[in-house]
């Protein structure tokens, strides 16, 4: 810990402080960018019991619409987040099962190092390199938002 005294003694001592924390979310525009369907990108992750399934996916225009009905559904399927996925794939129905509110990195990479890693399959990853991930991502449309 650095204290006035020791920035005095040693003015070559550099303060460092603490980054912002960064939120991500799933940016339907970030996805229209990419050329890729929000609707069906989502539309593909419903569970057996979201009444939207027995719709056909022409009426289906809503994103966050579809974004809730997960939400609202998921836990009836045990299998909707599972170890095996990619990470990608556990980070966006997480954030799927949080209704796609920003959500802090530090919070989705606990989920992917404390809930999700088994011992049959470790997930070992540091919040940089998931924010590497994250950042680099041109599929799911993850985007960080300004706090």
């Amino acid at each position: 810990m650095t204290t006035s005294e020791t920035q005095a003694d040693n003015p070559e001592e550099e303060i460092v402080e603490a980054p912002e924390p960064l939120l991500f979310t799933i940016n339907f525009a970030r996805l229209a960018e990419l050329k890729r369907s929000a609707i069906m990108l989502l539309a593909a992750r419903r569970v057996p019991t979201c009444p939207s399934l027995d719709l056909p996916d022409t009426e289906l225009t809503d994103p966050q619409k579809l974004v809730s009905e997960i939400a609202d559904h998921f836990d009836d399927d045990e299998g909707f987040i599972t170890s095996e996925m990619t990470i990608q794939e556990i980070v966006f129905r997480t954030l799927l099962t949080r209704r796609n509110a920003p959500t802090l990195l530090r919070d989705l990479h606990y989920e992917l190092t404390e809930r999700w890693s088994t011992p049959v399959r470790p997930i070992n990853i540091t919040e940089e390199g998931l924010r590497g991930i994250m950042e680099s991502d041109n599929y799911y449309g993850f985007a960080t938002v300004a706090k």
